[in-house]
């Protein structure tokens, strides 16, 4: 009989939540409470071929607009000294990677709507390769054969007609690449040469929004937004949790520099490639005076461990509509 009861709530809930979603109505959030979103990538038609990552641009307006409208969007300066509203759930918006796009392409909606947003930024656009190679993958993988193969340190991956794949060492590439643990992007820029041997993706203009990294001139016009703030993403974009303590902080400290040279402010914010970090990694970079961490679900059972290291909540297409996210969101 409990179970029942138990069961029609459930329902109910359910019912009164896709109303309230279908009519765009929002429940109220809990005083104080603060969510952190993630996005990656802003381009003009919401294509899904290659990732499913980017939000169209209208799409994305269509949120901020929603997050303006019933949350209290915070600035990086009022997350640092917990300035939050009492009435209304309040967000900080957070991008991964750095791309063009978030330029071209969300800068001018956050500036429309007063809106501030973090940029974490990688050094990948100073390299030979200005490719990350997970997008290199993500590409090629739809123009692939499976003829198509490529090498890493002896081991062979060929394409299955849905991913890249080591049968000897049954892993799919893009868990090999992630679990390495060598430094720099030696290896990394190997493989985006290999992949694009097999279908060079640079020579479409139309993939550009899909790859291309800001270059240093729009680090700098970005950060003299007052709506933006630059963080680190790693020099390399290595999964930092994979590499010795060491390396990891190495990586970080030539990222802080070389944004820090660009920008002439201090970087102390750092959102992990990947969500890949360690504890060790945690307590040694709020050492080196980075006071936020940003993470992709606590790995460690640490949520309540250090005060510095902070979930984010992932947005993506596959989320849902626009009022499904923004529900979603403020009843976190």
């Amino acid at each position: 009989m409990k179970s029942r009861i138990i069961h029609k709530i459930t329902t109910i809930k359910k019912v009164v939540s896709n109303n309230l979603i279908n009519n765009g109505l929002y429940a109220k959030g809990k005083a104080n409470k603060f969510v952190i979103v993630m996005y990656h990538g802003v381009d003009r038609k919401q294509k899904t071929d290659f990732n499913e990552r980017f939000f169209s641009v209208d799409n994305f307006e269509k949120q901020i607009a929603g997050f303006k409208k019933h949350s209290n969007l915070l600035t990086y300066d009022d997350f640092l000294n917990e300035r939050y509203s009492s009435e209304k759930t309040n967000v900080l918006i957070t991008f991964d990677d750095g791309y063009a796009n978030n330029v071209n392409y969300a800068l001018p909606v956050l500036d429309k709507y007063n809106a501030h947003a973090l940029f974490f930024v990688t050094g990948v656009g100073t390299l030979n390769k200005k490719i990350l190679w997970a997008d290199a993958m993500d590409i090629v993988t739809r123009h692939a054969d499976k003829k198509s193969s490529v090498t890493l340190n002896d081991a062979k991956f060929h394409f299955n007609g849905m991913k890249f794949v080591c049968e000897e060492l049954q892993m799919e590439l893009a868990a090999y690449v992630q679990a390495s643990k060598k430094t720099g992007y030696v290896e990394k820029e190997n493989l985006v040469t290999q992949l694009l041997k097999i279908y060079d993706f640079t020579k479409d203009k139309e993939n550009d929004d899909y790859w291309q990294l800001m270059t240093d001139d729009q680090i700098r016009n970005a950060s003299m937004s007052k709506n933006i703030t630059i963080g680190s993403h790693g020099f390399y974009h290595n999964n930092l949790g994979s590499l010795s303590n060491s390396d990891a902080l190495h990586e970080v400290d030539l990222s802080k520099k070389y944004l820090e040279n660009i920008i002439q402010k201090e970087v102390n914010s750092i959102g992990f490639p990947d969500g890949s970090y360690t504890e060790q990694l945690n307590d040694s970079l709020n050492t080196a005076g980075f006071k936020k961490q940003f993470l992709v679900d606590f790995r460690y059972n640490d949520n309540s461990k250090r005060k510095y290291t902070h979930d984010r909540y992932g947005l993506y297409p596959s989320t849902g509509n626009n009022h499904r996210i923004l529900y979603k969101i403020l009843n976190q």
